[in-house]
Protein backbone atom coordinates (compact mmCIF):
# COMPACT_ATOMS: atom_id res chain seq x y z
CA UNK A 1 0.00 0.00 0.00
CA UNK A 2 1.58 3.48 -0.72
CA UNK A 3 1.10 5.88 1.80
CA UNK A 4 -0.34 9.32 0.82
CA UNK A 5 2.55 12.01 0.39
CA UNK A 6 3.04 14.76 2.26
CA UNK A 7 1.40 18.33 1.81
CA UNK A 8 4.37 20.26 -0.04
CA UNK A 9 5.08 23.85 2.59
CA UNK A 10 6.84 26.90 1.15
CA UNK A 11 10.53 26.57 2.41
CA UNK A 12 10.13 29.88 4.56
CA UNK A 13 7.54 28.42 6.70
CA UNK A 14 9.90 24.88 7.48
CA UNK A 15 10.32 25.53 10.88
CA UNK A 16 7.02 26.45 12.18
CA UNK A 17 5.80 23.53 9.89
CA UNK A 18 7.97 20.31 11.69
CA UNK A 19 6.69 22.36 15.24
CA UNK A 20 3.52 21.69 13.62
CA UNK A 21 4.21 18.07 12.45
CA UNK A 22 5.86 17.14 16.04
CA UNK A 23 3.13 18.29 18.02
CA UNK A 24 0.58 16.88 15.57
CA UNK A 25 2.47 13.30 15.77
CA UNK A 26 2.67 12.94 19.69
CA UNK A 27 -1.15 14.03 19.71
CA UNK A 28 -1.93 11.28 17.25
CA UNK A 29 0.48 8.76 19.43
CA UNK A 30 -0.94 9.96 22.85
CA UNK A 31 -4.28 8.98 21.21
CA UNK A 32 -3.27 5.56 19.55
CA UNK A 33 -1.67 4.17 23.24
CA UNK A 34 -4.49 5.75 24.94
CA UNK A 35 -6.64 3.39 23.42
CA UNK A 36 -4.27 0.98 23.53
CA UNK A 37 -4.23 0.52 19.77
CA UNK A 38 -1.20 -0.58 17.86
CA UNK A 39 0.36 1.49 14.72
CA UNK A 40 -0.92 -1.70 12.78
CA UNK A 41 -4.58 -1.93 13.96
CA UNK A 42 -5.20 1.90 13.08
CA UNK A 43 -2.73 1.74 10.24
CA UNK A 44 -4.86 -0.89 8.57
CA UNK A 45 -8.47 0.79 9.52
CA UNK A 46 -6.75 4.21 8.35
CA UNK A 47 -5.78 2.74 5.14
CA UNK A 48 -2.62 3.83 5.04
CA UNK A 49 0.28 2.27 5.66
CA UNK A 50 1.93 1.29 9.44
CA UNK A 51 5.53 2.98 7.88
CA UNK A 52 3.47 6.21 7.50
CA UNK A 53 1.77 6.14 10.50
CA UNK A 54 4.83 5.93 12.20
CA UNK A 55 6.49 8.68 10.11
CA UNK A 56 3.32 11.18 11.05
CA UNK A 57 3.73 10.35 14.89
CA UNK A 58 7.77 10.89 14.74
CA UNK A 59 6.74 14.57 13.19
CA UNK A 60 8.69 13.64 10.18
CA UNK A 61 5.41 13.27 7.36
CA UNK A 62 2.79 15.31 7.19
CA UNK A 63 -0.68 13.43 6.60
CA UNK A 64 -3.53 14.33 3.85
CA UNK A 65 -6.48 15.65 5.38
CA UNK A 66 -8.25 12.27 4.31
CA UNK A 67 -5.88 10.42 6.07
CA UNK A 68 -6.37 12.86 8.91
CA UNK A 69 -9.87 12.37 9.10
CA UNK A 70 -9.70 8.26 8.75
CA UNK A 71 -6.87 8.31 11.56
CA UNK A 72 -9.08 10.61 13.86
CA UNK A 73 -12.36 8.80 12.78
CA UNK A 74 -9.98 5.24 14.11
CA UNK A 75 -8.99 7.27 17.34
CA UNK A 76 -12.80 8.84 18.17
CA UNK A 77 -10.83 12.42 18.61
CA UNK A 78 -11.90 15.58 16.89
CA UNK A 79 -9.41 16.40 14.10
CA UNK A 80 -9.32 19.69 15.61
CA UNK A 81 -7.96 18.41 19.13
CA UNK A 82 -5.28 16.90 17.22
CA UNK A 83 -4.32 20.13 15.60
CA UNK A 84 -3.75 22.29 18.48
CA UNK A 85 -6.82 22.72 20.71
CA UNK A 86 -6.14 23.34 24.37
CA UNK A 87 -8.68 21.50 26.17
CA UNK A 88 -7.14 21.51 29.50
CA UNK A 89 -6.76 25.91 29.78
CA UNK A 90 -9.82 26.89 31.33
CA UNK A 91 -9.68 29.98 31.55
CA UNK A 92 -12.55 32.56 30.53
CA UNK A 93 -10.67 34.19 27.49
CA UNK A 94 -9.48 30.84 25.83
CA UNK A 95 -13.09 29.61 26.00
CA UNK A 96 -14.52 32.99 24.43
CA UNK A 97 -11.63 34.47 22.21
CA UNK A 98 -9.35 33.59 19.54
CA UNK A 99 -6.58 35.60 18.64
CA UNK A 100 -5.14 36.11 15.34
CA UNK A 101 -1.63 34.43 15.99
CA UNK A 102 -3.50 31.53 17.68
CA UNK A 103 -6.20 30.57 15.15
CA UNK A 104 -5.84 26.66 14.52
CA UNK A 105 -4.59 26.34 10.92
CA UNK A 106 -5.30 23.43 8.25
CA UNK A 107 -3.02 23.85 5.21
CA UNK A 108 -4.85 21.65 2.11
CA UNK A 109 -0.85 22.16 0.65
CA UNK A 110 -1.71 21.17 -3.40
CA UNK A 111 -4.82 21.91 -3.75
CA UNK A 112 -4.34 25.77 -2.64
CA UNK A 113 -6.05 26.27 0.08
CA UNK A 114 -5.53 27.21 3.88
CA UNK A 115 -8.68 27.20 6.18
CA UNK A 116 -8.59 28.89 9.86
CA UNK A 117 -10.84 28.14 12.46
CA UNK A 118 -12.40 31.38 13.96
CA UNK A 119 -14.21 29.62 16.25
CA UNK A 120 -12.55 28.50 19.35
CA UNK A 121 -13.89 24.86 19.22
CA UNK A 122 -16.12 22.20 17.62
CA UNK A 123 -18.26 21.19 20.52
CA UNK A 124 -20.90 23.48 19.45
CA UNK A 125 -23.32 23.63 16.69
CA UNK A 126 -21.56 26.18 14.47
CA UNK A 127 -18.18 26.29 13.13
CA UNK A 128 -16.56 29.64 11.60
CA UNK A 129 -13.48 29.57 9.32
CA UNK A 130 -11.54 31.78 7.07
CA UNK A 131 -10.56 30.11 3.85
CA UNK A 132 -7.70 31.44 1.68
CA UNK A 133 -7.49 29.65 -1.38
CA UNK A 134 -4.37 30.47 -3.79
CA UNK A 135 -4.37 31.31 -7.79
CA UNK A 136 -6.48 28.21 -9.31
CA UNK A 137 -6.93 26.80 -5.71
CA UNK A 138 -9.76 25.26 -4.05
CA UNK A 139 -11.56 22.10 -2.83
CA UNK A 140 -10.77 19.93 -5.66
CA UNK A 141 -12.35 18.57 -9.00
CA UNK A 142 -14.90 15.92 -7.43
CA UNK A 143 -18.22 17.63 -5.65
CA UNK A 144 -18.76 16.45 -2.33
CA UNK A 145 -21.57 16.63 0.60
CA UNK A 146 -22.37 16.49 4.17
CA UNK A 147 -25.31 17.04 6.91
CA UNK A 148 -26.20 20.77 7.62
CA UNK A 149 -26.14 24.38 6.41
CA UNK A 150 -23.32 26.68 5.32
CA UNK A 151 -23.08 30.02 4.45
CA UNK A 152 -20.08 32.99 4.18
CA UNK A 153 -18.87 36.06 2.06
CA UNK A 154 -16.18 36.47 0.07
CA UNK A 155 -14.10 39.33 1.24
CA UNK A 156 -11.36 39.25 -0.84
CA UNK A 157 -11.08 37.82 -4.99
CA UNK A 158 -13.77 36.05 -6.80
CA UNK A 159 -15.28 32.94 -6.55
CA UNK A 160 -16.80 30.07 -8.33
CA UNK A 161 -19.52 28.34 -6.49
CA UNK A 162 -20.82 24.98 -7.93
CA UNK A 163 -23.93 23.88 -5.66
CA UNK A 164 -26.33 20.89 -7.45
CA UNK A 165 -24.91 21.48 -11.22
CA UNK A 166 -25.51 25.39 -10.77
CA UNK A 167 -22.62 27.72 -10.90
CA UNK A 168 -22.39 30.93 -9.47
CA UNK A 169 -19.53 33.24 -9.46
CA UNK A 170 -19.30 35.69 -6.58
CA UNK A 171 -17.04 38.51 -6.29
CA UNK A 172 -16.00 40.62 -2.86
CA UNK A 173 -19.34 40.92 -0.46
CA UNK A 174 -21.65 38.76 -2.34
CA UNK A 175 -22.51 36.24 -0.06
CA UNK A 176 -23.96 32.52 0.09
CA UNK A 177 -25.81 30.19 1.87
CA UNK A 178 -26.81 26.32 0.89
CA UNK A 179 -27.83 22.71 2.09
CA UNK A 180 -24.31 21.01 2.94
CA UNK A 181 -26.46 17.66 1.42
CA UNK A 182 -26.53 19.41 -1.78
CA UNK A 183 -23.46 18.22 -3.92
CA UNK A 184 -20.88 21.23 -3.98
CA UNK A 185 -17.25 22.59 -4.73
CA UNK A 186 -15.52 25.91 -5.07
CA UNK A 187 -12.20 27.46 -6.69
CA UNK A 188 -10.55 30.93 -6.98
CA UNK A 189 -10.91 32.67 -9.99
CA UNK A 190 -9.07 35.53 -9.39
CA UNK A 191 -5.82 36.46 -10.91
CA UNK A 192 -4.54 36.82 -6.68
CA UNK A 193 -5.68 35.22 -3.83
CA UNK A 194 -9.49 34.59 -2.91
CA UNK A 195 -10.51 34.93 0.61
CA UNK A 196 -14.02 33.57 2.23
CA UNK A 197 -15.61 33.72 5.79
CA UNK A 198 -17.31 30.58 5.72
CA UNK A 199 -19.18 29.16 8.60
CA UNK A 200 -21.24 25.61 8.85
CA UNK A 201 -23.43 24.29 10.92
CA UNK A 202 -22.53 21.72 12.77
CA UNK A 203 -19.04 21.68 12.57
CA UNK A 204 -17.44 19.21 9.91
CA UNK A 205 -13.95 19.14 11.53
Amino acid sequence: MTAPDAAPTPAADAPQNEENDLSLGLAVRKARQARGLSLKQVADAANVSVGFLSQIERGISSPSVRALRAICAILDVPVLTLLGGNDTDTGLEARRIVRSGQRRRVDFGDKGMVKEFLTVHDQGMLQVMELTLDVNGGSGDDPYNHEGEECGVVLEGRLELYIDGQVYRLGEGDAFHFESASPHKFRNLATGRTRILWITTPPVW
